[in-house]
């Protein structure tokens, strides 16, 4: 358990700190030429990442 809870910690904090890796990971490499993730997908996937992070840090605290 404690193994996917790093491994969540670490992606959330990849997302939040470098974004674009994730939108390449998971688009870039679909589309051909020079595409850029808009900054409306940059700041709402930082968002997500952090409320991701309170979440967890509330459940595991709890027990």
């Amino acid at each position: 358990m404690g193994f996917f809870i790093f491994l969540f910690v670490l992606l959330a904090l990849l997302n939040i700190f470098f974004p674009r890796f994730g939108w390449y990971m998971r688009y870039g490499w679909m589309v051909k030429g020079d595409v850029e993730p808009s900054e409306a997908y940059l700041l709402m996937t930082r968002v997500s990442s952090i409320v991701a992070l309170i979440v967890l840090f509330f459940i595991w605290s709890s027990f």
